[in-house]
């Protein structure tokens, strides 16, 4: 391993072919076929790698299309290294600069679908496993690379590898963030209902992980003087009234950095004295707070920080009134907590609510092996501050006991998982290579 900076530079034009050969598979989720559980296309693309590792060496698993894994060592202890094939959908490709399918390469940067999230992550994994086994490094410890397939959506590719395979003792996932994440915050989402309708609509929000940005109130009762701004439109026809408020959205873990228009809608609301219970709750106490100081006090913690709420989703008319809410709770906190507090809040209003979704929290302290030994692999290598990061997000660390998020976004990289245009710059790609191969050495040799 001492020529390993060689090493991976004279790898580099098989891996960029393999990830070009890879972002070409179309590999969104579809319907299910034979052997293929989330599509032709998330098969396709796990045959692929699978053939890959094969024509490397490599011990191979297809567990009926709902994951893989490649394999290499012997002995009791198995590390992991989970990442995943499948892709969120690319949008219009004719907003694309170049194609999302293609993995065309232009300044020295690999565009397509994946290239960041994860195709190009679990391929320099991979390539980082081939050059430990080409190196006659003594393996008294197994490898074990597990392919996801249902990241993006259900994790039921996890779910059936849970069932079926024994567990990592320890490992990472290549889908997040340099220098490593070692705390995510549990979450909790929810829906709120009153069981009766209104004399006015309010609709806002589309997905429960997004702040939204659109909120949009319709009605017929007499409203006070209304002044638009460049966040309210107001529009007036006959006897209606509708008013659309703007918000900043961004990623439900970070909603302390977005601006929420329901929220902005609901404190506006309040001000012209219209009224229902949820919609008093949704004024009084979260307004345009994402801490939710009003129900939750001082929730936070030094490791993950404050506990966030996002109101996700409103649907209010004749018939219903729903809000959806996303929480992210810091990693000290339990679910019972989180719950316990917002039952004894929405009891006041006469709401319901029913649990839709839960992640635990994930914590491996700082002073875990795993964590120090990755710290110390990024450190040598960049030169750079090595503090783990939290994150009100999810990754698939989430799926095993001493997991964490090690790579593959540098601290001063623009992060473009689920953007347009989407690419990982060649240069980290093999940066990323090197780094996975000297953590995988020292684990090896801990």
């Amino acid at each position: 391993m001492t020529n390993l900076h060689n090493t991976v530079h004279q790898l580099k034009d098989d891996l960029i072919t393999s990830l070009q050969e890879l972002i070409q598979i179309d590999s969104v989720e579809d319907s299910p076929q034979d052997g293929k559980p989330f599509g032709e296309g998330v098969g396709n693309a796990l045959n692929y790698v699978l053939k890959l590792a094969n024509d490397m060496g490599f011990k191979t698993k297809n567990a009926d299309g709902y994951y893989g894994y490649v394999e290499m060592g012997t002995g009791e202890e198995l590390i992991g290294l989970l990442a995943h094939l499948d892709v969120v959908p690319t949008g219009d490709p004719k907003q694309w600069t170049y194609p999302p399918f293609k993995g065309e390469i232009h300044d020295n940067k690999i565009y397509g679908r994946g290239a960041i999230d994860d195709k190009g992550p679990l391929l320099a994994t991979l390539y980082a496993m081939k050059i430990i086994k080409d190196s006659g490094i003594p393996l008294n410890k197994r490898i074990r690379l597990i392919l996801g397939t249902n990241e993006e959506t259900h994790w039921r590719d996890i779910s059936k590898y849970k069932e079926q395979e024994e567990s990592p003792h320890y490992g990472f996932t290549p889908d997040s963030d340099f220098p490593l994440i070692n705390a995510e915050k549990g979450l909790i989402q929810l829906k709120l209902t009153l069981n009766e309708g209104a004399d006015f609509t309010l609709k806002g929000g589309d997905a429960l992980n997004s702040v939204p940005d659109h909120c949009e109130f319709t009605s017929t009762q007499p409203l006070t003087e209304l002044q638009e701004t460049k966040d309210v439109q107001v529009e007036k026809k006959d006897d209606l009234t509708t008013i659309v408020f703007h918000g900043n959205s961004v990623h439900s873990a970070k909603s302390l950095k977005g601006v929420n228009a329901i929220g902005k809608a609901a404190t506006f609301l309040k001000d012209q004295n219209i009224h229902t219970k949820l919609l008093d709750f949704m004024a009084n106490d979260i307004g345009l707070d994402p801490s939710g100081a009003n129900i939750y006090g001082d929730f936070q913690d030094r490791v993950s920080g404050k506990l966030t709420i996002n109101m996700a989703k409103v649907d209010i008319d004749d018939s219903k009134q729903e809000l959806f809410l996303d929480i992210r709770y810091p990693v000290s906190k339990t679910e019972e907590e989180v719950l316990s507090l917002l039952k004894n809040k929405i009891q006041q209003y006469n709401l319901d609510y029913e649990v839709l979704d839960t992640l635990p929290t994930l914590h491996v302290p700082e002073d875990h092996f795993l964590v120090k030994t990755l710290r110390s692999v990024y450190a040598e290598e960049t030169k750079l501050d090595s503090t783990p990061l939290s994150t009100g997000g999810a990754t698939y660390a989430r799926a095993f006991d001493n997991f964490v998020a090690f790579g593959a976004v540098f601290p001063d990289e623009e992060k473009l998982a689920h953007q347009r245009d989407e690419f990982i710059s060649i240069d980290s790609l093999l940066k990323c290579c090197i780094i996975y191969s000297k953590a995988l050495t020292q684990l090896l040799e801990n």
